[in-house]
């Protein structure tokens, strides 16, 4: 029998505005996953409200260290090649792009050697702190995660576009014969005004109505979208957890984000 213990096991938070995701696992160990979702107090703080969100998740103990996975849902992010990628010069390449207060801002980065560059983002320092009590934490971007699983899940198009909807945040990211044209992400207050969007990033990019593949994935804002969609572009395709990963207790879990998923299932 595997022992259960600190050095497997493996505790995945994503953080957002909109709620926090708690998911420990052992990789080994399928049928371990545990899921706690925290919905966060409008008037605390994101540090204030992941402190809450540690203390009332119910396997979450603070006699152990965990291999601890930060998914950050990022708007402002930037690439630079891995040539480049010095953790001394983070916030200084961050700030080319997002001039910020850097005392407030930890920039962190996701390296991702099959496309020859880094993604840099920030997140708040207090709430940074706040997890680094957790143990080893490796930050994630949900950007990073999506081309990651476009690099390990390669499709068949040449060119193509994927979409990721949750909420009121979109991303766009467009690929041509496996190298990054374009990462981008917005937030709207409807869904037309995101399909606006997405549909003027397609015709900047260039692309075919009728010959290029747009890949959507997401929450249930999908299924919202994508009626509209159909009536600009030919070739969509909806992508799911349950198409793209053997099925496990994760898939069965409702409400898991998808990015999450892919972090966990991918890893």
């Amino acid at each position: 029998m595997i022992k259960d213990n600190i050095e497997n096991k493996t505790l995945s938070i994503r953080i957002s505005t909109d709620g926090f995701c708690f998911c420990s696992y052992i990789p080994s160990l399928p049928g371990s996953l545990k899921y706690f979702f925290y919905k966060p107090e409008k008037d605390l703080t994101l540090a204030t409200n992941m402190q809450k969100g540690v203390e009332l998740c119910p396997f979450i103990s603070s006699a152990e260290k965990y291999d601890v996975k930060v998914v950050i849902e990022a708007d402002d992010f930037t690439t630079i090649p891995v040539e480049f990628d010095d953790k001394q010069c983070y916030k200084a390449y961050y700030r080319q792009c997002f001039p910020k207060n850097d005392a407030r801002i930890e920039v962190v980065a996701n390296k991702l050697n099959a496309l020859g560059l880094t993604v840099l983002f920030s997140v708040e320092k207090a709430l940074y702190e706040q997890i680094q009590k957790l143990g080893e934490v490796a930050y994630y971007a949900s950007v990073s995660i999506l081309l990651g699983l476009m690099t390990s899940k390669p499709v068949a198009e040449e060119r193509y576009m994927l979409a990721f909807f949750r909420g009121n945040l979109a991303m766009c990211i467009s690929m041509q014969d496996g190298k990054l044209r374009l990462a981008n992400a917005f937030r709207s207050e409807s869904g037309h005004d995101c399909i606006y969007y997405l549909l003027s990033i397609w015709k900047e990019q260039g692309f075919s109505q009728d010959e290029d593949a747009l890949y959507l994935c997401g929450d249930s804002s999908v299924e919202a979208n994508i009626m509209t969609i159909s009536r600009f572009i030919k070739r969509y395709k909806r992508l799911n957890a349950n198409a793209l990963f053997p099925s496990t207790l994760l898939n069965k879990m409702e409400g898991i984000p998808f990015d999450l998923q892919a972090l966990i299932l991918c890893e």
